[in-house]
């Protein structure tokens, strides 16, 4: 170890493992793992006070003073003391393309994390005369949920300098949530006793069967390759044919507004209703197969310190949903939300560890699974940014190690709900996803105007655009 540390050297946390993890299946290109996204304000920011305030954050928030190297193979990690941004670009950008491609191209950059790189930071002239602040950061130093509370905190702060509003309330501290998590994983009656929970759960309807976007004919030409009728994986994950495609989607603004207020009026997040209409258009394209397997990615953040907290904490959770045609929508909601709840039990069973069970659970091979994507819904709301008025928008990172990762939210600009899909674009095409997005539209529209409807009844009414 060449670097002098004088505090205390911790390694990953699960959470960490698994985007380290994913860096096995990208070994042929760049290493991508990390977030890139913009938030963009019609409020006029002053950026000399931007930086000011910025430079506080980073004193707050102790994951941006995190620093990661490699010792005996492994990756460890420590926090600066102090650190300090002297610099931060400002970019003007005269037309929507040219604004958007700069900041793909960067978030396409990776990030050097073994050289002290943890994230790139800019501040920008939208083309449409507003004003932005881009963030890419590695996935090890922030999740999605981090990434929220990091603007948030910002742009409190910024209000605090600017404006003279009160000092937002302190952020809570990664590093306790990085002692918490290796704890709890150093406790084998831990890991022992989760192991057998979800081995129950995995095993108690059987293996699962993958459904795909581009409906069955994968599964089929694996049933085909091992000449056997009653495979129920694939083998997708290619560590050489990982571009990825970014797939912007917005549901029209009517339909969103019955589909929210559908939502507000019977108390079900966009996690699970957004999640149940794509299960069940899976269901529609493959063979009427009732039963989904998704992994959706879980915050995993329990106390008000956490909720207030950097760092990466975020991990997948296998929800499984077995159905039946008689089954109304409002049961399946409920369903799925007990499959929800099961999840946070025992959310922290490291996803690493569960990834092995199953595969020695089903004789699955290295590159097997039955999952059909990852997906999250984003909860951003009017509030969400200290009261600003703002946009959200991501960017694509052009490689990726899963086949489809979707992420859903309310868009607080427009008042649309907005659907993003990072494919593989050797498995998945512009095609399969645009008749995807329209499948999971009618499947909102025809429920949320009869939530009493019946599954199979539902599912008749839907038609596969060509």
């Amino acid at each position: 170890m060449k670097k002098t540390i004088t505090g205390p050297v911790y390694d990953l946390t699960p959470a960490q493992d698994m985007i380290q993890f994913m860096l096995k299946y990208s070994f042929f290109h760049k290493q991508v793992t990390q977030i890139p996204e913009s938030i963009i304000t019609s409020k006029e920011i002053d950026f000399d006070v931007m930086k000011q305030a910025l430079n506080v954050e980073i004193e707050r928030n102790d994951c941006m003073r995190l620093r990661f190297f490699k010792e005996k193979g492994k990756i460890k990690q420590y926090f600066l003391d102090k650190y300090v941004i002297d610099d931060v670009p400002v970019l003007t950008f005269k037309t929507e393309e040219e604004q958007l491609a700069t900041l793909t191209a960067d978030a396409q950059t990776p990030i050097r994390m073994l050289k002290d790189e943890t994230y790139r930071i800019k501040f920008f002239r939208s083309f449409d005369g507003r004003w932005g602040i881009y963030l890419c950061v590695h996935h090890l130093v922030m999740d999605n949920a981090a990434c929220f509370t990091f603007f948030n905190d910002l742009l409190a702060v910024y209000d605090h300098l600017k404006e003279g509003a009160p000092m937002p309330k302190p952020l809570g501290k990664f590093e306790d949530g990085i002692k918490k998590e290796l704890a709890w994983i150093a406790d084998p009656e831990n890991l022992k006793r989760e192991e057998k929970a979800y081995e129950e759960y995995i095993t108690r309807d059987g293996e699962p069967t993958y459904m795909g976007v581009e409906g069955p004919k994968y599964l089929e030409a694996e049933r085909k390759k091992k000449k056997d009728p009653n495979v129920k994986y694939v083998s997708l994950f290619d560590p050489i044919h990982d571009k990825a495609g970014f797939s912007k989607k917005v549901i029209p603004y009517e339909d969103s507004q019955k589909i929210l207020k559908f939502m507000d009026d019977n108390e079900v997040g966009g996690e699970l209703l957004i999640q149940l209409a794509m299960r069940l258009f899976l269901t529609k394209i493959n063979n009427h197969v009732l039963d989904s397997y998704f992994i959706p990615l879980c915050p995993r953040r329990r106390t008000l310190s956490e909720k207030r907290s950097g760092g990466t904490y975020a991990a997948p959770l296998p929800w499984r949903m077995v159905l039946k045609d008689e089954d109304t929508f409002m049961d399946a909601i409920h369903l799925l939300r007990e499959q929800q709840m099961w999840a946070f039990r025992h959310m922290d069973y490291p996803y690493l560890e569960y990834r092995n069970l199953q595969r020695r659970v089903f004789n699955y091979g290295p590159a097997s699974a039955s999952s059909t994507m990852m997906f999250s819904w984003f909860p951003l709301e009017e509030n969400t940014m200290n009261n600003w008025d703002y946009e959200f928008v991501g960017y694509g990172i052009g490689r990726y190690v899963m086949v489809l990762y979707t992420f859903a939210m309310k868009d607080v600009k427009n008042g649309t709900i907005k659907v993003t899909y990072q494919h593989r674009t050797h498995f998945i095409s512009e095609e399969d996803i645009d008749r995807f997005q329209d499948g999971v539209e009618q499947v909102l529209r025809i429920a949320v105007e009869n939530p009493q409807i019946t599954v199979g009844e539902l599912l008749e009414k839907v038609q596969v655009k060509e």
